[in-house]
């Protein structure tokens, strides 16, 4: 392999590299698809771009696994060179999927593609012959950089192409999939417990899933739970493909609609809602009075969350925390949650976020102590903000989920509080 790609693809990290480009657009679909790789254990995903986005991806994937359940780095990256963009890419990829399949012995390989060598025409069939010399399957993921409004979509594209490797079975009675949910490890998933306990296996965490045979049976489940949008396409193809019907059951902080999405489930197989269910609904409420003390008097502007934004306002208001403005990006409908917090009289200026909108003077004129969503931390010290990045949650939507991005409020306002003693 060439000395030019020898630092990217064995995983070192670029830190020191003063020569990478700026960051490419937020939009940009690779992002999102780098972070699903560490997702599939037994995997290993080979990013194929120029060394502008390489340097990136792999420095993202690398600042979250640093974090205490991070997982394992399986992310490799091929730099593509001038040569390689004039006489073919489909040279150098067999090259680096024959040393990967003989160095490292994975079951899966996703071969993730970028703006570059989707422009100037991969050809996915030229690999057949590198197919069949190595063991491992190779699927491949197309990012679509240059025409993808949102990098979620690169989720959705990643857990999508899991569909070529599915297999028809027998239907297991009693048993779903998991989709959308960012865990590799089913034992800190509330709703795994909360399903078995009550009569339903799971059949396949996807993402998480550690071997091949679990995304080749998916669709022996007799139903998929879809526990975040990235995963509906997915939903919608395996109904399409195999005849799995599905239930969306996204992220929510009220109690009722969580309890709501278990009842849907239970109600689908004919059966009862586990006790366990009302003793989580108690711990829960004991918890967010626990937290109350904490929380009440804070300001806090919203900019994006996990589930809905209206849902967030709600909620912390709740808690005796005041809104002071919303971000939107599409114009919010008259929907369940914006007619609940009109009846509850919270009142809260919705601002519509649109390209070129200089964000950082929606902060200076509302001033909130808290910020939930991504934005440039630097500007956000320089006004005192607080910034809540929008959580992923491994619980799965639940009460776990919602405890754990109410303790990381708490936990920023409490380091704040002893940074800055007087606020």
């Amino acid at each position: 392999m060439k000395d030019n790609r020898q630092n990217a693809f064995f995983g070192q990290h670029p830190e020191n590299d003063r020569h990478a480009a700026e960051f490419p657009g937020a939009h940009c679909g690779l992002f999102e698809a780098s972070f699903m790789a560490p997702l599939f254990p037994n995997s290993i995903a080979l990013v194929i771009a120029p060394p502008s986005c390489t340097y990136h991806a792999k420095w993202m994937v690398y600042r979250r696994l640093s974090s205490p359940k991070g997982g394992v780095d399986n992310l490799f990256c091929l730099n593509l060179s001038r040569e390689d963009l004039i006489f073919g890419v489909e040279p150098v990829i067999e090259e680096a999927l024959e040393e990967l399949d003989e160095c490292y012995h994975p079951e899966l390989i996703f071969l993730i593609t970028t703006c570059t060598p989707e422009i100037i025409g991969f050809d996915e069939s030229a690999l057949t012959a590198a197919k069949r010399k190595i063991n491992a399957k190779v699927v491949v993921v197309k990012t679509n950089g240059y025409e993808c409004l949102h990098q979620q979509k690169g989720s959705t594209d990643f857990l999508d192409s899991l569909v070529s490797l599915m297999k028809p079975g027998k239907t297991l009675l009693y048993s779903a999939n998991i989709l959308g949910l960012r865990s590799a490890n089913m034992e800190e998933v509330e709703m795994v417990r909360v399903l078995e306990r009550g009569g339903i296996s799971v059949n396949a965490l996807l993402p998480g899933t550690r071997y091949i045979v679990d995304i080749e049976n998916a669709p022996r489940a007799a139903l998929n739970i879809v526990a975040g949008k990235i995963a509906l396409p997915l939903a919608k193809k395996m109904e399409s493909a195999f005849g799995i019907p599905y239930i969306f059951f996204d992220f929510s902080y009220g109690t009722e609609k969580i309890i709501k999405g278990y009842e849907t489930i239970f109600d689908f197989f004919h059966l009862d809602l586990p006790k366990e269910i009302e003793q989580l609904s108690i711990q829960h409420h004991e918890f967010l009075e626990s937290m109350r003390p904490k929380l009440e008097g804070i300001t806090f502007g919203i900019g994006s969350v996990e589930g809905s934004n209206v849902d967030a306002a709600i909620f912390y208001a709740s808690l005796g925390m005041i809104p002071k403005f919303l971000l939107t990006r599409m114009p919010i409908e008259e929907d369940a949650d914006v007619q609940k917090m009109k009846r509850l009289g919270i009142k809260i200026p919705t601002i519509l976020l649109k390209k070129g909108m200089d964000m950082y003077s929606i902060i200076g004129q509302f001033k909130p102590q808290l910020f939930f969503g991504h934005a440039q931390a630097e500007k956000l010290r320089k006004e005192n903000v607080i910034q809540c990045h929008p959580v992923i949650h491994r619980s799965g939507p639940g009460f776990s989920a919602v405890q754990q991005e109410v303790a990381n409020v708490s936990n920023l306002i409490e380091c704040r509080k002893s940074v800055v003693p007087n606020e």
